[in-house]
């Protein structure tokens, strides 16, 4: 099927909106803006014997609740289409459950279904995937929303503020003259860091994914495989923290203040360790909720000295 005006209407619009859509994550793989299904069909049943009696009465004995299986639509649009259907055909293939978190639901499924279709020489790859779930038990809708409050607010928190200073060392510092080749040699440079695969750009991503997962509320706290997914988040995000805090505190120690250039290096690394020191509060409390859910009595904080 072609791609028709209508539909290149739609999708340029989408594009449009990309942050104004809640993420949705799937393994290991979140989708954001025009990747989010477009429908997603929730639901189930109440499994039951009906026993018809003489005189029309009857008598019902329930069974327990039978989760239907989740029905999806959407579609990849850009350069990287194909690819990012092709990495949720190989979870399907794998045949393994994954963590899946969307519209308020965050749990283990397994893929029963996927295709997707090659449109416009690969540029819009639309899909349909369905999902099997696991049983679900009545009583944990309560934990989960009140785990994933928390979370969201503090991981979202944390999120703000690290892409805050990540822009603003990366515009001040680097992006305008490229000043960091004037500072001392042997100092590990502040743009490793902040720059793509940096110490900080770990956290982020980390971040991005556990607050993903924390937006499914309904049956967090009775999803296992959710609970160890935002543990491993965590603490990804707390090792990037330590790594951080450790070499913009030598930066700091280590340079001189010479000129203009050395002095916006100090500063660079005072906010690294500012936003190191309130992020990592936050991922340790992230980081307690999570241990408490999963009915730890004690643990090590994600980030300490």
């Amino acid at each position: 099927m072609g791609l028709t005006l209508s539909a290149l209407e739609n999708a340029i619009g989408s594009v449009g909106r990309l942050g104004a859509t809640a993420p949705v994550m799937l393994g290991d793989l979140v989708l954001t803006g025009i990747e989010v299904p477009d429908r997603l069909q929730v639901g189930g049943r109440q499994m039951m014997v009906v026993h018809r009696l003489p005189g029309g009465g009857r008598v019902v004995d329930t069974l327990g609740n039978d989760p239907g299986r989740l029905e999806l639509t959407g579609k990849f649009l850009g350069p990287n289409a194909q690819a990012r259907a092709q990495a949720i055909e190989k979870m399907r293939v794998r045949g393994a459950p994954v963590v899946f978190s969307a519209a308020g639901i965050a749990l283990q499924v397994w893929i029963v279904r996927f295709v997707y279709s090659y449109e416009a020489k690969g540029a819009l790859c639309s899909y349909e995937l369905t999902l099997e779930r696991p049983a679900e038990s009545v009583g944990s809708a309560t934990v989960g929303n009140t785990l994933s409050d928390v979370l969201g607010n503090d991981v979202d928190s944390g999120l703000t503020q690290l892409t805050d200073v990540i822009s603003a060392v990366s515009d001040g510092l680097f992006v305008e003259s490229g000043q960091v080749g004037s500072i001392v040699g042997q100092l590990m440079p502040l743009g490793t860091l902040v720059g793509a695969g940096g110490s900080l750009a770990k956290v982020s991503d980390a971040l991005a994914t556990t607050s993903a997962l924390s937006q499914g509320a309904t049956n967090l706290a009775g999803a296992s495989t959710v609970l160890d997914s935002l543990s491993q988040q965590l603490s990804v995000s707390g090792q990037g923290l330590m790594s951080a805090l450790e070499i913009s505190g030598q930066n700091i120690e280590n340079i001189q203040i010479e000129n203009a250039s050395s002095l916006s290096a100090v500063m660079g690394n005072a906010a690294v360790q500012s936003v190191g020191a309130d992020v990592g509060g936050l991922v340790n409390r992230s980081n307690a909720y999570v241990g408490q859910a999963q009915g730890l009595t004690a643990q090590m904080p994600a980030v300490h000295s």
